[in-house]
């Protein structure tokens, strides 16, 4: 089975499109309050069976990270798409910042739709995008996840990357400068890591390159 999570403003249905992709709903894991990200890696890996391909897009490539290193699962691979692997400094700022998006999904969803994907790493809407908007009855669980699974309250996983064993393609686009320069320092630590920088294409790779993720081995 390939189980794929999604990003920060995500749901599940975003993988419909895909063969084979059971994509998981990530805002269950905060149904009931806040999961560090430690523990939402436990989680997912109790849930799934070895064998098993695991996919993370942005939030949900960081989540996927936490997943493998959680030991509780034998993969047969991993893909990790447009993540970042954990900030060398500023966790004080980013905390900040990533409460104000929180508090704004809380406030006015619909303001929060609109800065968030007027960012200038996400610009652009890719053919077959879902609507965010039917997200508004998960705003709260979105907000919990901007405070628990920010990149400030994440530890760099660099020194960690080395325990993953199983093979890991680690996927960014040619255009999205900051994620393939994040890649290229992570990549190397990876014992079976493997580095694709994909022609024409963004941040929202699966979404804005299709033909990537029409093989239902992908």
């Amino acid at each position: 089975m390939i189980r794929s999570l999604h990003g920060a403003v995500g749901m599940a249905q975003d993988w419909d499109q895909f063969p084979d992709h059971h994509g998981l709903n990530l805002w269950a894991l905060l149904e009931n309050g806040e999961v560090p990200l430690e523990e939402a890696g436990h989680q997912i890996a109790r849930d799934a069976s070895d064998g098993d391909t695991l996919i993370g897009y942005s939030m949900g490539g960081r989540l996927a990270l936490h997943t493998l290193l959680s030991g509780e699962c034998a993969w047969k691979e991993a893909i990790i798409i447009s993540a970042h692997p954990g900030l060398l400094s500023g966790h004080t700022e980013r905390l900040a910042a990533d409460e104000k998006w929180a508090r704004l999904a809380e406030s006015d969803f619909p303001a929060f739709l609109d800065q968030w994907n007027a960012q200038s790493v996400l610009k652009g809407t890719p053919p077959d995008w879902p609507d965010r908007a039917s997200l508004i009855h998960r705003r709260h669980e979105i907000a919990h996840s901007f405070r628990c699974w920010s990149l400030g309250a994440q530890a760099d996983l660099r020194p960690r990357l080395s325990q993953i064993t199983c093979p890991v393609r680690w996927l960014v686009g040619e255009h999205d400068h900051k994620f393939t320069a994040l890649a290229q320092e992570a990549v190397p630590l990876l014992k079976k890591g493997t580095l694709q920088i994909i022609p024409a294409t963004g941040h929202r790779i699966p979404w804005e390159t299709q033909s990537l993720f029409q093989d239902p081995q992908v």
